[in-house]
């Protein structure tokens, strides 16, 4: 993921947590695992379209989920980023074996965030490893996109990724299910309306 995506997903993950607001870009920054002018260039793009609010003092606040969302989901490229695809038999083996942490994605990810939920069957499977596994030995499939887990998601992701890197993977898989799998999402986090907000300054 590029530099900007993973600012987006840092702000998202953390206002559809309950907390808008940021202190300073520096903050934001580190979150994020990115240099701070790469965060600064990020914001530039969600300041212009009104996604986000800064502060004189320098802090800022999500005025947006929704267009914060759209910018991370109008971004996400699967296909770009996908490593390698393999079959569910020859990915279970490197899971087992790999030192280090890895996260289920995609439909898989969304069923944890609804504590078990199945909106629906699915084949397309995603799994985040370290960019240090070896990928050679896997098998040709099509049933798991293999996808670089970058490092501040190796430190925070318990077993899967997060809502919002969730929500922008099922945007941009193909088929019903992952539309079903992420409209659940919405319905369960995101509310419809957000003028009603409060944004403490």
């Amino acid at each position: 993921m590029k530099g900007n995506e993973l600012v987006w997903r840092a702000l998202a993950d953390r206002a559809l947590d309950g907390d808008r607001t940021w202190k300073n870009v520096a903050d934001l920054a580190f979150a994020a695992g990115v240099p701070t002018t790469t965060a600064y260039l990020a914001l530039e793009r969600l300041e212009s379209n009104g996604t986000i609010d800064r502060y004189r003092r320098g802090g800022l606040a999500v005025v947006s989920i929704d267009k914060l969302l759209t910018m991370l989901c109008a971004w996400r490229n699967l296909a770009g980023d996908t490593l390698a695809w393999t079959t569910r038999d020859g990915i279970n083996p490197l899971l087992e074996s790999t030192q280090g942490p890895y996260a289920l994605g995609g439909p898989d990810a969304a069923k944890a965030l609804l504590r078990g939920r199945a909106v629906a069957d699915f084949q397309e499977h995603i799994v985040y490893l370290p960019s240090s596994v070896d990928l050679t030995e896997l098998p040709t499939g099509t049933e798991v996109r293999v996808l670089s887990m970058d490092k501040r998601a190796a430190k925070i992701w318990a077993g899967h990724s997060s809502l919002a890197q969730t929500y922008a993977d099922l945007f941009a898989t193909p088929g019903w299910q992952a539309s079903e799998f992420r409209k659940a999402l919405r319905d369960h986090f995101i509310q419809d309306r957000e003028w009603d907000q409060e944004v403490t300054r």
